[in-house]
Order: C-alpha cells, then structure tokens, then sequence
C-alpha cells in the first residue's frame, strides 16, 4: 500500500486477533498505508500443510480515514495465533482501544478456539469487539452457522474477507464507531460526522 498522506487527528489502537491461518497478516497487509512490521517464521510439521509461514511475535500496520479535524488513524497490531504464543496476547493487547477478532469460515475446527478466544477478549469489558468471519462470501447459511459456533454475540459479527480491502475497510469501520462510542464527547469528533468518507 502507499504512504498515507493523512495526518490523523486521532488515533485508536486496534488489535486483530484469531486461530492460526485466520487471515490476521493478510489483512493488516492489505490494508495499511504504510509498511508492515511483522514476525514471520517459517511453519513446520501439520502447520505447514496449512500455510508456510506464521506471525512468531506481532505484526503492525496502520489504517487512516478521513482528513482535517476528522481525521482517524488506527494502529493495527496482529496477535500470533498459535498456541505456545498466546502468552504475548496480554503483552500486545494492552492499551488496545478495540478488538477485530478473525474467523476462517472455511475450517470449522478451528471455530471452538474461536469461541474461546471470543470470551477470553470479551473479558476486556470496556474494550470493544467486533468478530470479523473471513472467506465466507455470501453464504448466508454458513455466516449463521459460524456465528453460532464462535458466539460472542453482544458482539457485531460482520463478513471480513481479508484479501478485498473494501471488506476489511467495513469491518474496521464497525470496531471504530463502537470505540467512537464509548469515548466521552470532548474526546471524540463530532458525533454527527465521526465517520469522514473513506479514503
């Protein structure tokens, strides 16, 4: 992506969370404005059939809307998703202002760690959540299925497909006004015009 020629007014940081193959770096890949820093280290063993490489540490991007007074960037920050990594989530989730937690409508076993990782961040209750369910098209039946499975729904659950910049642009729209929203009115911009057009 190219450099952002935004200057941000505000700033929110948002963590993308999910299973391992979940589409976290290919979403913060997509649609940063600026270089991504990432941890990537090649897979091994059943991993590797899935996918050759895996974030090892976190990955950081940033996504800019708007412009002036109105104008709102996101620090994007990807949590690994395997296992023996997890103990980094505290690490890199604190602070976070809203959570975008990934789904892999493709791969049903991966929806009860999902789950469990929807109840672990919801336990952050002041911290939004948004479950964003990736390669499920427009299959209506499979959306309501992973929904079901994954729960959290207190939650906006939206379509994430993390290779269509528009689709995850909405998602991250959805996990802003929800953190737009729980901000007192003097820290936020204009509650008529929080959300400028986007780029």
């Amino acid at each position: 992506m190219a450099a952002a020629t935004i200057v941000a007014s505000h700033a929110f940081k948002v963590v993308v969370a999910g299973s391992f193959a979940a589409g976290k770096s290919t979403l913060i890949r997509e649609i940063s404005d600026t270089d991504v820093v990432g941890t990537e280290a090649p897979t091994s063993g059943a991993e590797a059939a899935v996918k050759g490489t895996t974030t090892v540490g976190m990955e950081y991007g940033t996504f800019a809307v708007g412009d002036g007074d109105l104008a709102v960037e996101l620090s994007l920050f990807g949590l690994p998703g395997q296992e023996r990594f997890r103990f980094l989530w505290d690490i890199v989730s604190a602070g976070a202002d809203g959570f975008l937690l990934l789904v892999d409508a493709s791969r049903p076993e991966t929806w009860p760690e999902t789950a469990a990782m929807a109840t672990r961040l919801g336990g952050h209750h002041a911290t939004p959540l948004v479950v964003g369910i990736n390669r499920v098209g427009t299959d209506v039946d499979l959306f309501d299925r992973v929904v079901e499975a994954v729960g959290a729904l207190d939650a906006p659950h939206v379509a994430c497909e993390v290779v269509d910049p528009a689709s995850v642009r909405e998602a991250l729209v959805t996990v802003l006004l929800l953190v737009l929203d729980r901000l007192d009115p003097g820290e936020a911009p204009d509650p008529d015009d929080r959300i400028p057009h986007l780029p």
